[in-house]
């Protein structure tokens, strides 16, 4: 009986060991590289949007008041030049357009323009606008035509 026991036991460590090297084997020798990701065909850049006439939204002025006189009793008479900024994502129209805008902060609404050709803008400088003391002199666009 102890003749079978000892056989059973041999047997068990020889099992234990045969599958342990194999394990062993299986992870020295064997294949580890990740499977390969299927390739994407290259991206190809979109082309840029055809230049088109922008709306009121692309685009922003600041206003830049370069003289101030007040006068006693109060009022005052602000000169200002405007500084528009494109800011919209297609290239502008070779064709000329006009943006039409409103400066907002003096005793009246102001409303004026500018022209736009290319890359360039045709601008007013030094425009008087009448207001109160310590106005503060913001451009609304309105309007692109064009």
């Amino acid at each position: 009986m102890q003749t079978i026991r000892r056989l059973l036991a041999a047997l068990a460590i020889v099992a234990m060991v045969i599958g342990g090297v194999s394990v062993a084997v299986a992870l020295i020798f064997g294949d580890h590289s990740k499977p390969t990701a299927p390739t994407a065909a290259p991206r190809t850049a979109l082309p840029p949007p055809p230049p088109s006439v922008p709306t009121a939204k692309e685009f922003t002025i600041n206003v830049v008041v370069t003289e101030q006189n007040c006068q006693p009793d109060g009022g005052c008479a602000y000169k200002y030049t405007i500084e528009p900024k494109y800011i919209g994502f297609h290239p502008l129209p070779v064709t000329a357009f006009t943006v039409k805008y409103e400066v907002r902060g003096g005793n009246q609404p102001q409303p004026g323009e500018f022209t736009v050709e290319g890359n360039q803008a045709r601008i007013f400088k030094d425009v008087v606008l009448e207001g109160p003391p310590g106005a503060q002199l913001q451009a609304v666009v309105l309007q692109v035509v064009g």
